[in-house]
């Protein structure tokens, strides 16, 4: 054993003075690697091997045809998988393709520059979700070329050229340059996705981002995606916030133009980006934006470069203003408010209470939702959402940010249109005590809910609405008295529970009993335009008319005429009229009725019914189911005046508390042969 370890020790000394006697003294150097270019003559150019393809099937080739190309795609970073891009020319290409390889890691064999042979015999020409591209074909569909057979059709060249990007503009991106390695200048990603990786970091999803491309003068032009990976090595990296050019393999998906970087090495943004708030100025104003609207959806165009200002009075932090961004056109005492529907979700993560914004109303439209004005998209001639990748085209938060003081009124001030869409704040209310010991919404669930407020001895009630999302819509609506903040429409929508402030005790209120009577009914003989109905309020208390309606019943039905009156909006005080006139009243008589509508056209035979805001019939002239021809009620050419004793409504009509004057030869009434000529044979709003 002695012997063996000598003999070996011996041997290993032997070894080393032979290797170091081999190195030269200057160092090691790196052996030469020869490489010999194979023997392999072209016989077609990308775009001829593309026209093989023909609509249908995958085209294979059967017939020894080679082409030659630079690799322009790396799958290094893992953005790219599973394929390589290859181009004629190393600059200035004409024509590219994708060839579909069942293999990873393939930029370390054909890299960056490397000049490839492509033998397409046995391989397909195919279009693939919306390109032509170059793969194997199994079960007559196109798939990659399996990694045990890739050696037998892509041969290496020896050349390895710089390959210069392609410059274009997003609007000359055409197929012609589909796999093409490009370079985009003056680009940026969009405001709405600062602050956002690549791609999302918790899982492996591919993400979408939009870059837009603007001119020297900051003019916003064109957009386009660029799709990251959710196995790119970058994904975590934040998107750079600057401008400047990009580098990127272009591709797409069907009709969609998307590229794909190879690492963010290929986004150099080393300038100040370009913002609306630095090229957009306001020149026009909610209030003016809203006075466009006459009962038919506005068209704001595309050159008419509107931009309006407004200051963020909404929140959905908590589930209330679900797709909804409210904003008013002052932080203190507005004047007016607008909604703008857009189609996401967390919007106040984007838009914050206070925060001013600019709105480009360019390509937007504007219409009642749900009955209050707001604006957005059209949608089956209904204004709709914003698209949540459109929201930054029309969207800027100028990242100013102001507190906003509400506007503050009382409960009878809320049927006020100039309030709506307005931060307010109601006093002196408190829940209606039928609804104390009720949610929000509901206590469990998810519907939607509204809550009844009411300030003692005032006939307005207010609702306020809770989405059933909301975080709070399963708990208990607060009980005392005191004040709610919120955005009113014809309800009033609250941020969180803070918005209600009831820190006084609560106050049984009276109830009120509406004594709204209908006191005459004209059909004058000399103007069929200038009938009326006159309304008085014979109570102690004014009367909301919200939801009241008079409506109709011609020649003896049973049925309302059309949907009635609405007299919403209507409030009358104690000892006031209401006159509900036909169109050429105002052109007889001095005053202008409330109400003005062709509706009013009973012509003595026809009753009129008042019903209250439940549906309730408070008072009536008539006999329902009746034709008044021929009746004690007839008011033909002349009318009907309570008398001046009554001062009940009643549901049940009685000709005993009216007056009844008609030019019909009808004994059963009051004066018969008696016409009535306006305007001096009537007095409206007097009894």
């Amino acid at each position: 054993m002695k012997i063996y370890k000598t003999l070996k020790t011996t041997l290993n000394i032997l070894l080393l003075i032979t290797v170091f006697s081999c190195v030269k003294d200057d160092g090691f150097s790196t052996p030469k690697v020869e490489c010999t270019e194979p023997l392999l003559t072209v016989t077609n150019t990308i775009q001829q091997a593309k026209e093989l393809y023909t609509f249908g099937s995958p085209t294979v080739i059967d017939t020894d045809v080679i082409i030659e190309g630079y690799v322009v795609s790396s799958d290094e970073s893992g953005n790219i998988y599973k394929s390589i891009s290859i181009q004629d020319k190393p600059e200035n290409p004409t024509s590219a393709i994708k060839i579909a390889i069942d293999q990873t890691d393939l930029y370390t064999k054909y890299n960056v520059g490397r000049k490839i042979y492509i033998k397409l015999k046995g391989l397909a020409v195919g279009y693939s979700y919306g390109s032509i591209q170059i793969g194997k074909v199994i079960n007559g569909e196109l798939t990659g070329i399996s990694k045990f057979e890739v050696d037998d059709y892509i041969v290496r060249s020896c050349e390895v050229a710089e390959i210069v990007p392609k410059k274009v503009t997003i609007s000359e991106l055409n197929k012609e340059m589909l796999e093409m390695l490009i370079e985009i200048e003056n680009v940026q990603f969009k405001a709405n996705e600062l602050g956002s990786s690549y791609a999302n970091i918790d899982n492996t999803e591919t993400v979408n981002r939009t870059l837009e491309s603007t001119s020297e003068n900051c003019e916003f032009l064109d957009e386009i995606d660029v799709r990251n990976s959710g196995y790119a090595d970058f994904k975590s990296e934040l998107l750079p916030e600057g401008k400047g050019s990009v580098i990127a393999v272009f591709s797409n998906y069907y009709n969609d133009f998307q590229l794909y970087l190879r690492s963010t090495e290929d986004v150099q943004f080393n300038e100040s980006r370009c913002d609306y708030i630095s090229i957009v100025e306001p020149n026009i104003t909610i209030a003016e934006v809203k006075a466009m609207y006459s009962d038919t959806m506005v068209e704001f165009g595309v050159n008419n470069n509107y931009v309006v200002e407004g200051y963020v009075i909404s929140s959905d932090e908590n589930g209330n203003f679900e797709h909804k961004l409210v904003i008013q056109d002052a932080a203190e005492n507005p004047s007016a408010g607008i909604q703008i529907l857009i189609g996401t979700d967390a919007i106040f993560e984007q838009f914050n209470i206070g925060d001013k914004v600019l709105v480009k109303l360019d390509q937007l439209y504007m219409d009642k939702n749900e009955g209050v004005l707001a604006v957005g998209y059209p949608k089956n001639n209904k204004i709709s959402e914003i698209e949540e990748e459109a929201i930054s085209n029309f969207i800027f938060n100028t990242t100013e940010s102001f507190e906003i003081i509400p506007t503050e009124i009382s409960i009878d001030e809320t049927s006020n249109p100039v309030y709506e869409n307005i931060l307010v704040t109601v006093n002196n209310v408190q829940l209606v005590q039928s609804e104390l010991g009720s949610a929000f919404a509901f206590f469990s669930g998810t519907d939607d809910g509204f809550r009844t407020l009411e300030t003692c001895g005032e006939p307005k009630k207010l609702k306020v609405f809770t989405n059933g999302n909301a975080n709070f819509a399963n708990e208990l609506f607060p009980e005392g008295h005191g004040k709610i903040t919120g955005v009113l429409s014809d309800v009033i929508e609250v941020r969180n529970v803070q918005d209600i402030d009831f820190d006084e005790t609560f106050v049984e209120c009276p109830v009120i009993v509406p004594k709204i009577m209908i006191t005459e009914v004209a059909d004058p003989k000399n103007s069929v335009s200038s009938r009326f109905v006159e309304l008085y309020n014979a109570g102690t208390t004014k009367i909301d008319l919200t939801g009241w309606k008079l409506n109709k019943y011609i020649n003896g039905s049973t049925t309302v005429s059309s949907n009635g009156v609405d007299l919403s909006g209507i409030t009358i005080n104690t000892g006031d009229f209401v006159i509900i006139a036909n169109t050429g009243y105002a052109a007889m008589f001095t005053d202008v009725p409330e109400v003005e509508t062709s509706y009013i056209s009973g012509n003595g035979d026809d009753v009129y019914e008042l019903v209250d805001a439940f549906g309730n019939s408070m008072d009536i002239y008539g006999v329902i189911g009746e034709d008044g021809t021929g009746t004690n009620w007839e008011y033909l050419d002349g009318g009907a005046v309570r008398n001046l004793e009554i001062n009940e409504p009643n549901s049940e009509f009685d000709v005993s508390e009216w007056t009844v004057f008609s030019n019909a030869n009808n004994l059963l009434i009051n004066h018969p042969n008696t016409p009535k000529n306006a305007p001096d044979d009537y007095s409206p709003n007097l009894r």
